[in-house]
């Protein structure tokens, strides 16, 4: 009797070999990852998005800095091979100053926003000339390099009227 019940004990312990051996699925093969890999994925991902964040916002204000210097060739050390070879040195002095010649000199920054859209840190300043505002948009790479430069007008407080 207990010959018996061992055998089929082992039957029944050899039984999932067996049906392995005869090609079905390790359950390992099919197993999903564990959320808890995700959640690590995306949390390295925001480590990695905030650096860039911190990077970029530091990238603007020396860009904005040597703008303001009048220094363009500096303003233009950091900017990707495209932004390069798009808006060098000398197109940017020119938009700089056409910018000045209509809105005056820069007086004063706001807070930066901040944001990752595809992959790009992209850093929004706030600008207070002497007869407007402008908002200074800064994409930059995951190397840290500018890859887009935007000059906008500030939006118009809504009237409450």
């Amino acid at each position: 009797m207990h010959r018996t019940l061992i055998l089929a004990t082992l039957v029944t312990l050899a039984a999932p070999a067996i049906s392995l051996a005869a090609g079905q699925q390790h359950p390992a093969d099919t197993a999903r990852d564990h959320p808890a890999a995700s959640a690590h994925a995306n949390a390295m991902a925001g480590q990695a998005g905030a650096a860039g964040i911190e990077t970029c916002t530091a990238t603007t204000n020396t860009l904005i800095d040597h703008l303001e210097k009048g220094d363009f060739t500096a303003a233009t050390a950091n900017f990707d091979a495209n932004m390069k070879a798009n808006l060098g040195a000398d197109k940017l002095s020119q938009f700089w100053k056409h910018v000045t010649g209509q809105v005056g000199t820069l007086q004063g920054r706001g807070a930066p926003q901040n944001m990752m859209y595809a992959g790009h840190a992209v850093i929004t300043l706030p600008l207070h000339f002497e007869k407007g505002d402008a908002n200074a948009q800064v994409a930059c790479d995951a190397d840290g390099k500018v890859a887009g430069f935007f000059l906008r007008p500030a939006s118009a407080p809504a009237s409450s009227g």
